[in-house]
């Protein structure tokens, strides 16, 4: 071998090794709202828009790790954790997309069987005798009461009794008596959580929170503010008189310190009484929506992040902004890298050409009306955005914008595209799939479509120069359909039928693509579907992207297990996620160029092809 030619193989080699590297690219810093929060010995679990994250205080942990939050798994379904429970190693988050439990300190997530499917969880509720009978409670939004007797990972519905199913609160009182906060009254059981009886019926509207004083007596805050006590045994419900402090309030939550304290979370404000309740002082003035007391101090889950107190609550102080903001899905668009979330502001940043993240620039999307509901980039200068104003086109270098479609977009909204310029074709549909809009004229006029997906909801839309190809889902009986038009969505065919307990099907245009579980279905020319498994060790696949490198069409896959790459449509797969924490990986794009990764955390890693 000459010496040119071995100069030259050792350069190829080290251009293939830093290939391999990954380079970080740091988001801001952002304040979120927290909604949930589970002290722990040695540390602090926060919930909240984007999932959870863990704090170690200065008091409790080695110094190189004092005082810094650490982002945590992504869980999935992506959605709020609006409660948080912890002991031990065992973790429990619920949200809208149901529960998931961690056996072991948070590294590693599991879904937890519901007996209902996928329900909306309000709250968590331990049996003061877990450490023996592992029983667990949980509020829903819609389905009543669950109950779990295996430490959360099985739970049943236990609502006999109830008229309600909206539950806004859980109390255990002893280790069979709890009390059901309700939009319509509190409800209580004498045989931990398996029957229900009505003991307070509200005249005033829904019963936002309950709390136990030291005594032994309960206190409720109702929606409008009233504060009701009742004894011990939650009977003899009455207006607690004289009340001080509480006018125009919005009630968010409520709890009492170890040393009796009361603290009422607000919309306006941490409020805080030292004498039962009679009278109020505002100690801090941001929204607080959840309090909770460990080892020795108390923490409360604002709208911009987590408060701590060591005075039992009179004087507070902001811990730094955790990374729990919504911002989980990465979309290259030209020069530009957005972050997209559903209540946060998105966030662009500007790639530089020569790929390095030195001195990149982060620029907030601001003046739009929150929450999006969906999002799609539609060539390199122009965003389409739904929301409550309806569907949005953005030109965010010039920042004009046009409203397309002046239709309420709440929920969960798909948008899909096929064509270019005047011709294109552009399709929204609500998450519920009862509404379908297309327009064949790049969004200057529209026409509204009846599907026939019924009560299944629609998990995904894709648009091809050819088909409009649905996705359905049935969370109760874990069943995907595929559909298929070949008029723009007038008349659908019902095809390929499969059973999954993974809820999101992840769909890619060219080429053809959907991924139902762990399987990767690639259209072929006669109008079949070819598999391919990707991935292990449980979970689906959550996002499949592609891109055109020299002559060959790249298919790059996140699922359980990691990144996948395949340079020969789905025929063979090769690892890509080397160096990367698997469970906080969030989403991947891919560009002509370089293969991006989006963790938890707002951490951006990228690398060549």
């Amino acid at each position: 071998m000459t010496e040119e030619t071995r100069r030259s193989s050792d350069e190829g080699a080290a251009e293939d090794k830093g290939r391999q590297v990954w380079r970080e690219l740091v988001a801001p810093a952002l304040p979120t709202p927290v909604y949930a929060l589970a002290p722990a010995p040695g540390r602090l679990w926060a919930g909240g828009l984007g999932g959870i994250a863990c704090y170690r205080p200065a008091a409790d942990a080695p110094s190189e790790k004092a005082g810094n939050w650490e982002a945590g798994p992504v869980l999935l379904p992506p959605a709020p954790v609006t409660v948080l429970w912890a002991y031990g190693n065992l973790l429990l988050a619920g949200g809208n997309g149901g529960l998931a439990y961690s056996l072991t300190g948070g590294a590693g997530w599991q879904r937890a069987e519901i007996e209902d499917g996928s329900v909306g969880v309000t709250a968590l509720a331990p049996s003061p005798g877990f450490a023996s009978d592992n029983t667990l409670l949980a509020g829903t939004l819609a389905n009543g009461v669950l109950r779990s007797s295996d430490g959360g990972r099985t739970w049943r519905n236990v609502s006999f009794g109830l008229q309600s199913q909206e539950i806004t609160d859980l109390l255990w009182l002893d280790r069979l008596t709890v009390l059901a906060a309700t939009d319509e009254g509190v409800y209580r059981s004498r045989d931990g959580g398996r029957g229900w009886r009505r003991v307070l019926e509200s005249s005033e509207g829904v019963v936002e929170a309950l709390t136990r004083f030291p005594s032994g007596g309960v206190l409720a805050v109702l929606e409008s503010g009233a504060l009701l006590q009742a004894n011990a045994e939650g009977e003899g419900w009455q207006p607690l008189p004289a009340v001080d402090g509480l006018e125009g309030v919005q009630p968010l939550s409520l709890f009492t310190s170890e040393a009796g304290t009361l603290l009422l979370g607000t919309q306006r404000g941490l409020l805080r009484s030292t004498d039962g309740g009679s009278h109020w002082q505002t100690v801090d003035g941001r929204p607080v929506h959840i309090c909770r007391q460990g080892q020795g101090r108390l923490y409360a889950g604002s709208d911009g992040g987590v408060l701590v107190s060591e005075d039992d609550g009179q004087h507070w102080r902001e811990l730094p902004p955790p990374p729990l903001h919504d911002l989980l899905r990465l979309q290259p668009q030209g020069e530009r890298l957005w972050l997209l979330g559903t209540h946060t502001a998105p966030l662009q940043a500007r790639l530089r050409l020569d790929g390095t993240s030195e001195g990149t620039e982060w620029r907030r999307l601001e003046g739009l009306t929150l929450p999006l509901t969906g999002w799609a980039a539609l060539d390199e200068e122009a965003l389409l955005l739904a929301g409550p104003e309806g569907l949005l086109r953005l030109w965010p270098a010039s920042g004009e914008h046009q409203l397309l479609l002046a239709e309420p977009l709440e929920g969960n909204t798909l948008i899909t595209w096929a064509g270019a310029g005047r011709a294109r074709h552009i399709w929204v549909a609500s998450g519920d799939g009862r509404r379908l809009w297309h327009s064949a004229d790049d969004g200057a006029s529209w026409r509204q479509l009846t599907p026939p997906f019924g009560v299944a909801l629609l998990a995904a839309l894709q648009a091809t120069p050819e088909h409009l190809v649905a996705a359905t889902y049935d969370p109760r009986q874990y069943h995907v359909c595929l559909w298929y038009s070949a008029d723009d969505g007038s008349n659908w065919i019902r095809g390929l039928e499969a059973d999954t307990n993974w809820p999101l099907v992840a769909s890619c245009a060219e080429p053809l693509a959907l991924g139902v579980g762990n399987i990767l279905l690639l259209a072929t020319p006669d109008g079949n579907w070819r598999r391919s498994a990707v991935g292990h060790g449980g979970g689906g696949i959550r996002r499949v992207v592609s891109c055109q490198w020299a002559d060959r069409r790249l298919l790059f896959v996140l699922a359980g297990g990691g990144i996948f790459r395949s340079d020969d449509l789905g025929q063979s797969w090769q690892a890509q996620h080397e160096g990367l924490p698997l469970v906080r990986i969030a989403d991947i794009a891919c560009t002509s160029t370089r293969l991006w990764a989006l963790l938890s955390g707002g951490v951006i890693c990228q690398r060549s092809l």
